[in-house]
């Protein structure tokens, strides 16, 4: 009962920051629709904050948009707020409710949902402990940690998440018993055959080119999650945002048997060192495809309609 008051709450507050306009958007198709498996929109850093105006705007409009995408789940990379105040926690999964059921978003959590600053009260626990109940609320969770996993059609979903974050250079700390978790989720997935999709806020060191190379953009387990992540054996496509780079030739790599993939911010007016401008604007996601041989890429533009060219067909065949 107190789910489905607390949702309703939010989805109301949101009529007052968010009234879509003009005509509705164009559905979005899929490679192969007769043929594909599973389908989401991934997007990275809404940055929702309590007196933007213009990112309600922004952040509304991108979820109106990945709402005609047909999926089976929208998949959230952290930074979903910007202060990790409830108020804009309540904003953001307003606006997500209104477009997806609770049943078929998976959150995983950011530095700003989480950390300290001038406008959030408490410490990093509190604040964590805050970010698992709401999540648990709107999201369909039960569990009592920031990491968890689940399986969509077969194929499973694990999600990490920062237990601390250090102070002289703002990385992601990782527990130990997180990571041995890691490896027996990946252990599990191996036996299925199919391939797995980790969800993280923070980057891999070494991997997406100079974006990962920033201290704070990688955790302080990092050697040994890439050692975890490319010995598994697990054919697993690694999802991070947090850096807000634009897209280019480095926003998707792979070594062994990971592809990483690092998505600029959705929410934020724009992005860093994009590789032409289109690439580097607001409002950009990807779609995943996943076929019975193949798993297919596509980073798109939510607010203007339109693929990224030359970013718009990343096909990794299966094994």
């Amino acid at each position: 009962m107190i789910h489905t008051f607390m949702r309703t709450l939010a989805i109301l507050l949101t009529f007052f920051i968010f009234l879509p306009l003009g005509g509705a958007p164009e559905a979005i198709e899929k490679k192969d629709a007769e043929n594909c498996l599973l389908s989401a929109t991934v997007l990275s850093d809404l940055h929702m904050e309590g007196n933007n105006t213009s990112r309600h705007l922004r952040v509304g409009n991108v979820l109106r948009a990945a709402d005609k995408a047909d999926n089976d789940l929208l998949l959230l990379l952290g930074d979903n707020t910007m202060n990790g105040q409830i108020i804009e926690t309540l904003l953001a999964y307003g606006l997500v409710s209104r477009f997806f059921d609770a049943e078929d978003v998976i959150v995983a959590p950011g530095n700003h949902d989480m950390d300290t600053s001038d406008n959030t009260s408490g410490d990093f626990e509190a604040l964590s402990d805050r970010f698992i109940i709401m999540r648990n609320i709107y999201f369909g969770n039960d569990g009592d940690k920031v990491y968890f996993s689940r399986e969509e059609k077969g194929y499973k979903f694990i999600v990490l998440g920062g237990e601390g974050r250090t102070g002289e250079d703002g990385k992601q700390i990782i527990s130990d018993e997180q990571l041995s978790w890691l490896e027996s989720e990946l252990a599990e997935a191996k036996e299925s055959g199919k391939p797995c999709f980790v969800l993280n806020h923070y980057l891999v060191y070494g991997r997406n080119g100079d974006r990962s190379y920033a201290g704070f953009n990688i955790s302080d387990q990092n050697d040994r999650l890439t050692e975890i992540l490319e010995g598994s054996g697990v054919r697993t496509f690694y999802f991070c945002g947090h850096s807000h780079y634009g897209v280019s030739d480095s926003s998707v790599q792979t070594t062994d048997n990971v592809t990483y993939i690092n998505l600029p911010a959705t929410g934020n007016p724009g992005n860093y060192y994009p590789a032409n401008d289109e690439c580097g604007k607001d409002g950009i996601g990807m779609q995943l495809e996943v076929y019975e041989n193949s798993v297919v890429l596509r980073f798109r533009n939510y607010l203007t309609g339109q693929w990224l060219e030359g970013y718009d067909s990343y096909v990794f065949e299966l094994d």
